[in-house]
């Protein structure tokens, strides 16, 4: 496939499908390494419609039969959570390369089992954790390690949304079970969490709280209560593999907003985002830089100044297309440079760390592979 160009299919690549019309279908349509076609949908009319608009030859109600086109180098998972495990499998069946939205699965163990299969088929697999495609989260890491701020000594990250509280939608209710794995931990605070890490290293031990607040919720389009299982109120404490300490509260129903402040011995970065959803893979970050003097107790008037990075795009579109990118490189230089199913694994095993401090109120230490 070298030196040429990478035909898509994409499952749940319908222009109804909120995500894939958003980000995958735009941010294909404009990179040059790309091509889309095929479109799979639940609905041969609107996976018709949508082949048609996007000028793709092929539509499919049936993922394994988009996964054997000929015409099909790479397949998109784009799909609700629980379906993943499935539609993933039966692109690995065929040896086809593939970029999966995240959360992979609805468990670890699915996951390891996807990634397992990924590796051994030698095939190159992607993860949706476009977050770290961010110019500023690329900047705040790279001026750490620099030592900019000097040693860090401290983190602290909130992350809150409107949604998966006590009000929600049809399309938004599945959000509200444990079992379908698409919840407020794994999908706002994986993405956060994936940042927190990817910029400062991996945590060491930590202890978690996670509380329901909302039991039920009201579905807008039809008044009807349902019942929700799913933690609302997430805090987290801990220490990273660097000995900073970390402190996050991921919650859900609640004024949506996003901050992550770093503190170091020479000052301090703020990562904040404008018009927040509690999503730090939507863009839209901002950066403030404060380096204060080394006798802090005469410092006065030390104030966070915002930092300007020469960037025309930022935001998801723009995030998804550079991941694109890279994964193209990846597949002409036989390379693996983009966050993938190993990457995913990780965070699943992560995630799992906290609900089992939450089960067990103990503070649990992770094994560092």
């Amino acid at each position: 496939m070298k030196n040429k160009i990478i035909n898509v299919g994409i499952i749940g690549g319908s222009l109804n499908n909120q995500w894939a019309s958003q980000t995958h279908i735009p941010a294909l349509k404009n990179n040059p390494f790309y091509n889309i076609t095929a479109i799979g949908t639940s609905n041969i009319v609107t996976a018709e419609k949508s082949a048609k608009i996007l000028n793709a030859p092929h539509a499919f109600t049936n993922y394994k039969e988009l996964a054997q086109s000929k015409d099909v180098d790479l397949v998109v998972v784009s799909i609700k959570v629980p379906h993943h495990y499935d539609a993933v499998l039966a692109v690995l069946e065929e040896n086809k390369h593939i970029y999966c939205e995240w959360p992979l699965a609805i468990h670890t163990q699915q996951a390891e089992k996807m990634a397992q299969l990924a590796e051994e088929r030698h095939i190159h697999h992607a993860i949706g954790l476009q977050g770290r495609q961010s110019p500023e989260v690329n900047y705040v890491k790279q001026a750490i390690q620099q030592g900019d701020i000097g040693k860090v000594i401290s983190c602290t990250m909130q992350v809150a949304t409107q949604g998966k509280g006590g009000i929600t939608d049809e399309k938004g209710r599945y959000l509200l079970d444990e079992d379908n794995g698409a919840t407020l931990l794994s999908i706002n605070g994986g993405h956060s969490l994936d940042v927190l890490c990817y910029i400062l290293g991996d945590f060491k031990e930590l202890s978690a709280t996670m509380n329901v607040h909302y039991t039920e919720a009201f579905v807008q389009e039809t008044g009807q209560s349902i019942e929700k299982n799913t933690a609302d109120q997430i805090l987290i404490q801990g220490t990273l593999v660097n000995d900073t300490s970390a402190s996050v509260h991921i919650q859900g129903g609640v004024y949506p907003a996003f901050q992550l402040e770093i503190r170091g011995e020479k000052g301090a970065f703020r990562l904040t985002q404008k018009n927040s959803y509690g999503h730090v893979q939507f863009g839209n970050l901002i950066i403030e830089k404060m380096i204060h003097p080394n006798n802090l107790f005469n410092a006065k008037d030390i104030l966070m100044e915002e930092v300007k990075i020469s960037q025309q795009n930022n935001d998801a579109i723009s995030y998804v297309n550079q991941a694109y990118t890279m994964l193209a490189k990846d597949i002409a230089k036989s390379r693996k440079h983009i966050p993938n199913f190993n990457d995913a694994v990780k965070l699943h095993r992560l995630l799992d760390v906290v609900r089992k401090s939450a089960m067990t109120g103990k503070r649990i230490f992770i094994k560092q592979l």
